[in-house]
């Protein structure tokens, strides 16, 4: 008979110990798989904020842009304006106008002393394009002359034609006016007068 004696208090025979159990590790594949996710969900949010900064970005831009060409536009339509310069333009017209009319005007050399009558023959021989004469009074010791121009120079050259003809000589002319009504921009209104009769 053979008797084997066998030592149970060798390691392999003691009982092996699990670390971690199978609840262990549910809970930290399932912990992982959380934490996966919320890093999915985190960059995907981050990816559709970077998208909106974009997109805004380019919309703030593409605003910019258009401001500035309308900024350029305005510029450009002021530089191109040059309404300023012919309203410049044609109050030194007038002005050099008034000083031509006031020359003559002080010269007293309109004519040659002939009747009323004979003037107004003269005065029907004057013919100057868009100049006209509204109102003409004639008494012994006053004469006014009053009408309107489309350009303010034409009406200096319109008195010379007086001195040519010789129309109205030894009258000294002593009123003068020269307006430009704002309602009627587009003519010149211009008044000569000798001196006021004695009876007025």
């Amino acid at each position: 008979m053979i008797v084997q004696e066998i030592n149970l208090y060798q390691d392999r025979f003691k009982e092996k110990r699990i670390w971690l159990s199978v609840f262990h590790l549910l809970f930290l594949m399932g912990l992982t798989a959380v934490i996966l996710l919320f890093s999915s969900y985190w960059y995907d949010n981050q990816y559709k904020i970077a998208e909106q900064q974009h997109s805004a970005s380019l919309q703030t831009k593409e605003q910019a842009d258009r401001s500035l060409k309308t900024q350029q536009k305005k510029l450009q339509l002021i530089l191109s304006n040059n309404h300023i310069d012919i309203e410049i333009s044609k109050v030194s017209t007038d002005i050099a106008a008034r000083k031509r009319i006031i020359s003559f005007v002080e010269s007293h050399q309109f004519g040659s002393g002939k009747g009323f009558s004979s003037n107004l023959d003269g005065l029907t021989e004057i013919k100057i394009s868009d100049i006209w004469l509204n109102e003409i009074s004639l008494a012994k010791d006053f004469m006014q002359l009053s009408g309107s121009a489309l350009k303010a120079e034409t009406i200096p050259e319109y008195f010379n034609l007086f001195r040519q003809k010789r129309l109205f000589n030894g009258n000294e002319f002593e009123i003068f006016e020269l307006n430009r009504v704002q309602e009627q921009g587009w003519k010149v209104d211009f008044l000569i007068a000798s001196r006021v009769s004695s009876d007025e």
